[in-house]
């Protein structure tokens, strides 16, 4: 390390490539550039040294923490500097709002989600008494992304969400306060209310000054593609999503719920012909369910882990041989009662769309939740797998995953569109993901790379076709590097310039979050 520099800092390509390569890359497969200096603060303040060094020096600066994202958002390109915020984990402060009883927690950004959550079901600190009403006997933070070893500063950047987002929302919903460090390397403590747009001008003296909010047309359904530029918007759901390109978020005050005492987990398995979708979206529409967790699984899908495992992969759960599609639901009945209501309600849904309760796999403890959640996660892993075997033989392929959403109204139409596009693919594919919000996962598994361009091509036809249904081209994972193409389709170029008018009030150099998002400065 170099003393001289207030925040522990490695130079040099050599030493960053022989100590810390894996910084350097993350999820999203995308080949980083070598840099020659990498940031490795343990406190704001050594944050914001490092960022006022790169303002000086005129530096690009990319930022990443655990690294579990998946459109290269933390690759740094050529010439870039990089921040890592991985050092920066404690919890900084906790409570319960003596007005509304609601639980909280302040922690650094890049804590992970596993380790919060341990925390709060294991060692919760003595500023965060039980709740006081709400059946729980501690605090959870009830965000589900489908990586727990993402970190919390990551999941704010993105506005992540997951599997029980269409019942407590994502991320933002759930960020009370946050510290930033703004560009030219100034610490600034944003706390929601305190700063949000009027008739589209949003006034922030201690930040960017005055900020005139874009109109644009938005998507009617879950989405976090470019900034929050809503006319009222709160400045804390402008920086919230906006993956490392405005702000450095280096820590986060979070909300939290009474950890639920009863939790009910059931993986459904569906024989052919049955509706799968149809049923997921029944049951989240059933008053007398209210689940917290609805998940899909095609056919293609279930098709792949059975491949999986006949060829000796290990740890993917067992699940019906004749099963054509599968739904995986969480439920926290309160009591005997409410459970026996939601098991009779639940059994004639089931019969309605073609299933039963016998085809049912059920939990009620934590380890066969996690089971089950396994095998949801394992169809990714899967894709991910047979994409590692085809690059031997042909370096550079790669799949090409959607994260498309829909209203409600255009949610069979859109299926329609998956099944009919994916079939005349001419490669395989699965279709998998969050059934309650209409947002699925169509990943495509080129073998070639003439394969991979059709595939290509087919994600941006199916993004127009959401686009048009009033829907989002990303609903949870973002633009990044890797899906700059989708914003013009969701915005439109001018959308897109006055997308970037917003990145230049904040950003005046462009230094943080190069290539994220935007291919260049206007």
């Amino acid at each position: 390390m170099m003393e001289h520099f207030t925040s522990p800092v490695i130079l040099g390509f050599d030493q960053v490539s022989a100590r810390v390569a894996d910084l350097l890359r993350d999820e999203s497969n995308l080949a980083g550039s070598a840099v020659d200096r990498v940031y490795l603060p343990e406190n704001t303040r050594q944050v914001a040294d490092a960022v006022r060094q790169a303002d000086l020096e005129s530096a690009p600066l990319t930022v990443g923490g655990a690294r579990t994202g998946i459109t290269g958002g933390a690759v740094p390109t050529a010439g870039d500097w990089v921040l890592s915020l991985s050092r920066m984990t404690r919890i900084l402060a906790s409570g319960v709002d003596p007005a509304s009883g609601q639980g909280w927690i302040r922690v650094e950004a890049g804590l992970s989600l596993a380790d919060l959550d341990r925390l709060l079901a294991e060692s919760p600190p003595e500023t965060l008494p039980p709740p006081a009403a709400g059946g729980g006997t501690g605090w959870a933070y009830p965000v589900d992304p489908t990586e727990w070893s993402a970190s919390v500063g990551g999941t704010v950047a993105t506005n992540a969400s997951g599997a029980r987002s269409f019942r407590f929302g994502p991320t933002g919903s759930w960020v009370r306060a946050l510290t930033v460090v703004l560009p030219d390397g100034r610490i600034r403590d944003v706390r929601r209310g305190q700063v949000r747009a009027r008739d589209g001008l949003l006034d922030w003296p201690e930040g960017v000054g005055r900020l005139r909010i874009p109109s644009l047309r938005r998507p009617r359904s879950k989405s976090v593609a470019g900034y929050d530029v809503r006319p009222d918007v709160d400045l804390v759901d402008l920086l919230v999503g906006s993956e490392g390109t405005l702000a450095v978020i280096t820590e986060v005050e979070l909300a939290l719920i009474p950890r639920p005492q009863n939790l009910l987990a059931l993986f459904t398995f569906l024989p052919p012909g049955a509706q799968g979708l149809a049923l997921a979206r029944h049951l989240r529409d059933d008053a007398g369910l209210s689940p917290l967790t609805l998940e899909y699984l095609g056919a293609e899908s279930l098709t792949l882990l059975r491949a999986e495992r006949d060829h000796g992969v290990q740890g993917i759960p067992s699940f019906p041989d004749d099963a054509d599609s599968g739904v995986f639901m969480e439920f926290a009945p309160d009591d005997d009662e409410a459970l026996g209501a939601l098991v009779e309600t639940l059994d004639g849904a089931l019969r309605a769309f073609g299933g039963d309760l016998d085809s049912t796999w059920a939990g009620d403890d934590a380890d066969e939740a996690r089971r089950m959640r396994t095998l949801r996660h394992a169809v990714p892993d899967a894709v991910n797998r047979r994409i590692a075997m085809a690059r031997r033989a042909v370096p550079g392929l790669h799949k090409v995953g959607t994260d498309l959403s829909v209203p409600d109204d255009a949610a069979e139409e859109m299926e329609g569109i998956y099944r009919d596009r994916l079939a005349s693919a001419g490669m395989p594919f699965v279709l998998f993901g969050h059934a309650a919000e209409n947002h699925l996962h169509a990943n495509l598994i080129p073998g070639s790379i003439q394969e991979l361009a059709r595939a290509k091509a087919l994600h941006l036809e199916l993004a127009r076709e959401a686009v048009r249904l009033g829907g989002a081209v990303t609903a949870e994972h973002g633009i990044g590097r890797l899906k700059r193409e989708l914003l013009p389709i969701q915005f439109g170029d001018d959308g897109v310039r006055e997308l970037q008018a917003v990145k230049s009030a904040f950003d005046p150099r462009w230094i943080l979050g190069p290539g994220v998002l935007f291919d260049s400065r206007p």
